[in-house]
């Protein structure tokens, strides 16, 4: 009998296709968005968030003293820079949280399922010769127990 519920929930198609809605018009309002490769991330210079107030210190510096900046070094780029790191930090946070829920709830709902989905396979286990048509839903189940010959080699 299974005992595990950690989440109970639903999510009806009106409600997920409203959400799916929404993440595609928020897509389309960051349409900036750039996805790096694994060597354009490396050879970044990566600030985090400890050089934020270092980052504020030097756009107010910029700002306040343009004149000691070399000409081809552009103020408005780095204040482009740092408003924009303004601007997304709070949406990267909501977004980080909500992705965080959605992960720990689906993994809880995937084990939730496959504790039951054991449950029932024990049940058919026990009643495939009893229940006319059990059998083939059996060798179906079982193909996920199954040793691959590998396996049988290791084991033996």
């Amino acid at each position: 009998m299974s005992t595990q519920n950690v989440i109970s929930a639903t999510l009806s198609e009106a409600a997920k296709n409203d959400i799916l809605t929404k993440i595609t018009e928020i897509r389309s309002q960051l349409s900036f968005l750039i996805t790096l490769e694994t060597s354009q991330i490396k050879a970044l210079f990566k600030a985090g968030n400890g050089y934020s107030p270092f980052i504020n210190k030097a756009n107010a510096a910029a700002q306040t003293h343009p004149d000691i900046l070399p000409k081809v070094f552009s103020t408005e780029e780095f204040e482009k820079d740092c408003s924009l790191i303004e601007a997304l930090t709070p949406i990267q946070n909501q977004i980080n949280e909500l992705a965080k829920g959605l992960q720990d709830t689906l993994m809880a709902a995937h084990s939730d399922a496959l504790v039951e989905a054991l449950e029932v396979y024990a049940a058919v286990k026990q009643h495939k010769d009893k229940v006319p048509g059990l059998a083939t839903t059996f060798d179906e189940l079982s193909v996920f127990f199954q040793r691959s010959p590998r396996k049988l080699a290791k084991a033996a």
